[in-house]
Parts: C-alpha cells; structure tokens; sequence
C-alpha cells in the first residue's frame, strides 16, 4: 500500500477464549485471528450454494460495487450504495460468475431477524457475551472486492465460513491520519482516503500511518475491538461470512473516533441511545451515567465533548418531565422549560441551570475550546439538582 507502513499480520492464535470477552480497551488491544476453533459448528456447510438452497425464491437485497470491485459510499454527494433485488436461487450463481465484471455484496443481513432460514444453524462462539450482543449478521461478497476503510463502534467477532478476506487494520489512536468523515451519521465512520490508491497530496497525513493486517480462511475467526478501522477485500473467490457485534464497556472506548461522534445532533437529541451502543452499566444508571462519562470526557481534555452531554441531559429530562405532564415540547426546548417553570415541575433555579446548560452545549464543536471549569461546575450543579433521569434497561 502507498503511503501507510505495515506492521505485518496480527498474531494467530489456536485456542478461543471460554469466558465472554467484556472488556477491551480499544486503544491498547490489538485484533486477533482464532484458527482451529470448532466453535461455528453447523456453520461451516455455509456456502453459496448452501445459502442459495436453503433461501429459496425468496427476494434478496443485493448491492453492487463500482467497477473496480470497491462498494462505495459518496462522502461528497451522501450517494450509497446501489442495490437490486435477486432471488435467493440465484444468488451463488450470481456471486461466483466471473465473466460478467459484476461483483456483488450481500450485507449485514440480520441472521435472527431476516433470514429464518439459516437460523437452526447458528452458534454464537462462548466468547461473545450473550447480554451485550446486538447483531449476529450474513455477508456475502464476490471475489475481487472490497470495502472503504471505515469503522464500528461496537466490539465484532468476525467469522469467515467460504473464502479468503484480507483486513487492512488501522488502531483508534491513527483516526486523523485517516480523514474521517464528515460529522453526521451516515459519514462519520468512513474514511476520505482510498488505501488501495491513496491521494498522498490531497491526504498527505496518511503517509504517517501504520496497519495491521489480518487474513481470515475458512473456519477462522477474527477479534476486531470497536473503533478499530479496517478495510476489507474478498479475495479470488466468493466469500461468506457472519459477524456478531456486541457492545463495548464504555471505559474502554476512550479514543478520537468515540469522543468525535459524541458531538453529533444525535445524541444530543437522545442521549438514551448510548446505551444501546455502550455497556454504560460501570458507571451507573441514567443521568448518573451520562455524567459520569462527561466527567471522564473533561479529564481526558475533550471538554467540549463533555459540554455536550450535559445538555444532552437536559434535554433527557425535559422531554421526559414533558411527557411525565401531558405537555409537548413542540415550541422548542427554551419553551418546554419555561413550561416546566411555570407548572412548578422545575424551579427557577433548575430552569436556568438547564438553560445554561444547554447554551453552553450548543456552542461545543470540535476543535473549539470549552473552559473544563466550566464544564465541571455544570455537571456538579446537574448532580446536585433533581434534573435526573433513569434508563429503563
């Protein structure tokens, strides 16, 4: 690869760990492959043609790559990818042909929740922990294509059934050497720069990175803790594989990418939604945990990142207290909280504090500096105050 430095293949090892893994630091673990596992069971009769078989006529969403084989995702235009829809009869026939120039994906379909055929065969591997797992899903892909370079935020256990893939692995610690995305939900976990033929000049932080690489055969699984971003080819040949996703102790994901996408409107407007991504158990319940991740957010110099969550707070409990009294927050939040004053839901005091609050929010972007004092009396004052809310788990 142009540019990057290559750290050579990740470690392999033979035996899979028995206990479920629940914690992994993301910047001080390093993906693994398992190989000699006999974990995946009747999963590995999944082939093409094994799938084809058991889907039937059943229609199919079935995406397709540029034609250099690269599934790609616009960040200029937000254009996705182009799908088509495919009988599952024809699916192996489709993805093994090679004379047509055409390379085709099949992507992160939920196994327990799209594809009931394929479910009676399915093992989830001891090491995945069963009461933080969120996706078990398919994948199939032509030989010869490949992925952007991008990342998940969630810890992932990757396991190939048919075929060869080759990850390219680039640590948290590297995100701005590899030009993220722009800050919204659909682009923020990809990468600007094309590993295979990186822009040095438009790109020239690149050159400063360094990658692991990964190759994954038939039967092997590979450990890719969250935040780890990776580029993925399939190789000559078809492939098959299926990945399950689970989420992360939030202490463990202290890194650019997850203080970066805390900035985003999102959670802001629901907070309650890291607690589907993130095991936020460690560090309490509700605003409790929130806060206590604003906290560490400030001693880790990410202020503003901080600033955010306390107002994603506020907005928690207003629309929260809202809904507790049958009135809608539909003027806005400056609104709602004048209406909370005045039913003596808050008190004078609680609205200022949320308005303040939520001001100093606002104004958090990154790149832009947020005094930590600040920041820090807000979240004792929110501590001190009833301006609480608790997550239902």
């Amino acid at each position: 690869m142009p540019g990057a430095r290559s750290l050579g293949h990740v470690d392999i090892i033979s035996s899979l760990p028995e206990e479920p893994l629940t914690r992994a630091s993301v910047l001080t673990t390093t993906p693994v492959v398992i190989r000699g596992s006999d974990a995946l069971g009747a999963m590995r009769k999944w082939t093409p043609e094994y799938i084809s078989e058991r889907l039937g006529e059943r229609e199919m969403p079935v995406s397709i790559a540029d034609a250099d084989g690269a599934f790609r995702y616009n960040l200029d235009t937000r254009q996705g990818l182009r799908y088509e829809s495919m009988p599952g009869s024809r699916l192996a026939a489709e993805f093994r042909d090679t004379s047509s120039g055409r390379r085709l994906s099949m992507q992160q379909m939920s196994i327990p929740g799209a594809l009931p055929e394929l479910h009676e065969d399915l093992t989830v591997p001891p090491c995945v922990p069963a009461a933080s797992l969120t996706d078990v899903n398919l994948w199939m892909a032509s030989g010869a294509s490949n992925t952007p370079l991008h990342y998940d935020n969630m810890n992932n256990l990757f396991a190939q059934l048919d075929g060869t893939k080759r990850f390219l692995l680039f640590s948290p610690a590297q995100s701005d050497l590899l030009y993220p995305g722009p800050l919204d939900i659909r682009t923020r976990h990809l990468s600007r720069v094309d590993v295979r033929a990186p822009d040095l000049r438009q790109f020239p932080r690149f050159e400063q990175a360094e990658y692991w690489e990964a190759v994954v055969e038939p039967g092997d699984l590979l450990f890719l803790p969250a935040f780890w971003w990776h580029q993925v080819s399939a190789q000559e040949e078809a492939s098959v594989s299926v990945n399950y996703w689970w989420r992360g102790d939030v202490r463990d994901c202290a890194c650019p990418s997850f203080y970066r996408q805390l900035y985003l409107d999102l959670v802001m407007e629901d907070v309650r939604g890291l607690f589907l991504t993130h095991d936020m158990s460690a560090l309490g319940s509700g605003s409790d945990a929130v806060l206590a991740l604003a906290e560490r957010a400030v001693d880790e110099g990410e202020a503003g990142v901080a600033a955010r969550l306390c107002g994603a707070v506020v907005v928690a409990v207003a629309k929260a207290a809202c809904a507790e009294a049958g009135s809608a927050a539909e003027g806005g939040l400056d609104h709602a909280f004048t209406d909370l004053e005045k039913r003596s839901v808050w008190s004078p005091g609680e609205a200022a504090l949320a308005r303040r609050a939520l001001v100093t929010a606002q104004a958090a972007r990154p790149g832009r500096t947020v005094p930590p004092a600040d920041v820090r009396r807000t979240i004792e004052e929110l501590r001190a105050s009833t301006l609480t809310w608790e997550h239902a788990a």
